[in-house]
């Protein structure tokens, strides 16, 4: 259903595991349509969930298998989605609304995702907190979530009502994931920005907000996922795509300092931890999304091909992001990232 190579690791569905995301829509009785709003369901509160989760925290399946971060918490996610934890009927376990999501507590998501003193999850907390912003969003949202049930999958309806010819812009993928979700981030501390924009002094000039540097990382990754539903379970293209950028995160952004291609002017930041919103972090991450793009040309010029036969999420997915995470298994014991992040759950 998903072939490997094709398919992103930006996008949820990839990370959620082929096999598995197959044999469940394949059980599914049900049409087309809502098949989709049912994977648009699970990857949205896949993707609030899967920030970094720090060297320490493992998720054991029911099979016994335990994984590490990324892929244990999908493991988690879709588990959970299954167990309908997500959905405030029981009739309709495989579902998440926003009545579900407001009552979500931290018991709830902690016995899920195996939280224990033990077993400490970086960001905990902020992950408790996008779920229930969301299922608020949700309702304040109807015209992109839906009027009787208010649900991410209903962002598939207003999405093919904005589709012609079996297209669709990537312009109306981008509002129901950044217009309809922008209340669920949190303000930071400057008390007028909020979500994944960040400041940065040496671009401040005479033009408003100049110095404003956006990654909206999870949204980009939530919008990848959505692209990823509408092509492969509705058959529904999405033109534009090529406007979104490299995700601007620890592994693709880690493989340039890994490899000497950017070094830190003071290398004590080496020893010590930052946060997100440091002017620092930004740089990395910015210089991050402007060599991903160079990389994917470079790439392209050396295998003949063209933007459209080689996606920047595709050099992601098979380059970039996975070639970073090898380089920091094997420069760090604990597979960390050569910057040590404070995260809160909602940015990495």
């Amino acid at each position: 259903m998903y072939p490997y190579g094709y398919i992103p690791m930006h996008s949820r569905l990839r990370a959620l595991g082929d096999a598995r995301i197959g044999a469940l829509v394949q059980g599914w009785t049900c049409d087309a349509t809502e098949k989709a709003r049912r994977l648009v369901d699970l990857v949205t509160v896949s993707v609030l969930l899967d920030a970094g989760a720090g060297p320490t925290w493992s998720y054991t399946g029911e099979d016994k298998t335990t994984l590490l971060a990324s892929e244990g918490l999908a493991a988690a996610s879709m588990d959970m989605f299954l167990k309908g934890m997500f959905s405030s009927d029981p009739a309709m376990p495989f579902r998440v609304n926003s009545l579900a999501l407001q009552h979500l507590t931290q018991e709830a998501l902690g016995g899920g995702l195996q939280v224990s003193p033990k077993n400490h999850l970086v960001g905990f907390e902020g992950r408790v907190q996008l779920l229930q912003k969301l299922g608020h969003a949700m309702e304040a949202n109807p015209d992109i979530f839906g009027t009787e049930v208010q649900r991410p999958g209903n962002m598939i309806d207003y999405i093919m009502s904005k589709s012609s010819n079996g297209t669709v812009d990537i312009e109306h993928v981008w509002y129901c994931c950044a217009d309809g979700l922008a209340s669920i981030w949190p303000v930071q501390a400057n008390g007028i920005l909020t979500g994944d924009v960040w400041q940065h002094h040496l671009l401040a000039n005479d033009v408003a907000a100049g110095d404003l540097v956006p990654f909206h990382k999870l949204t980009q990754w939530l919008t990848y996922s959505l692209i990823d539903v509408l092509q492969h379970s509705l058959h529904l293209k999405t033109t534009g795509a090529e406007k979104l950028t490299c995700l601007a995160e620890y592994r693709n952004g880690g493989l340039f300092v890994d490899t000497g291609v950017l070094t830190l002017k003071d290398s004590q930041w080496l020893n010590a931890e930052v946060n997100v919103g440091t002017e620092l972090v930004v740089e990395w991450r910015a210089l991050t999304v402007v060599l991903a793009d160079k990389v994917a040309d470079e790439l392209r010029k050396r295998m003949g091909k063209t933007a459209d036969t080689l996606s920047l999420s595709q050099v992601l997915e098979g380059g970039t992001w996975r070639a970073g995470r090898e380089l920091a298994k094997k420069a760090r014991p604990d597979g960390t990232p050569p910057l040590r992040i404070r995260s809160d759950g909602m940015v990495f």
